[in-house]
């Protein structure tokens, strides 16, 4: 487990450089969420708030160290390469007949496609570690009472900020041109 948790940190701090390079050469964006964490409850939906919300164009990698769940939509296309390692076999979403939804307790995902793959990603739960390049947007939420301790994010290489109490209005990652 320690060596799993090395090895994501290390690629994370791989990834970091890359994405910023990404940024300069392409207009793409890029969100880094360490240890998100959003009300979820697995018996009543009316409460359930993802940390991450997302629809991109690029690629997603990430970790839920507690117990959450993921739903991750590539469309139909076949480019798409989506995996998720820790969470056992998929279930069909009903919301959508490609989306897919994983739940357990400690996992790791990526989502990576062409450069015309559009994913639609929710992560709920708690420890929430994430990094999405490309172009797209997001809505972010943290823990309504606690105003620090809920993770922190960072939206297109600017600084770190705690995850917002309410879920966020859209969030642009990249730029248009």
């Amino acid at each position: 487990m320690r060596r799993f948790a090395f090895l994501f940190a290390a690629c994370a701090g791989l990834a970091v450089p890359a994405v910023a390079l990404a940024v300069q050469a392409s207009g793409d964006g890029s969100l880094v969420v360490r240890n998100g964490a959003a009300p979820w409850n697995t018996g009543d939906a009316s409460v359930n708030v993802p940390v991450v919300a997302l629809t991109i164009t690029g690629s997603v990698i990430g970790r839920v160290s507690d117990f959450g769940k993921i739903v991750i939509d590539a469309g139909s296309d076949t480019d798409a390469v989506v995996q998720v390692v820790g969470a056992g076999t998929p279930r069909p979403s009903t919301k959508s007949d490609t989306a897919q939804i994983w739940k357990g307790n400690d996992f790791t995902f990526r989502a990576v496609g062409s450069a015309t793959t559009t994913f639609t990603v929710l992560v709920y739960g708690s420890h929430v570690n994430l990094i999405a390049a490309g172009k797209g947007s997001v809505r972010l939420a943290g823990m309504p009472d606690t105003p620090q301790g809920d993770g922190t994010y960072s939206l297109n290489d600017g600084d770190f900020h705690s995850l917002p109490g309410v879920q966020t209005s859209r969030l642009t990652i990249g730029t248009s041109g």
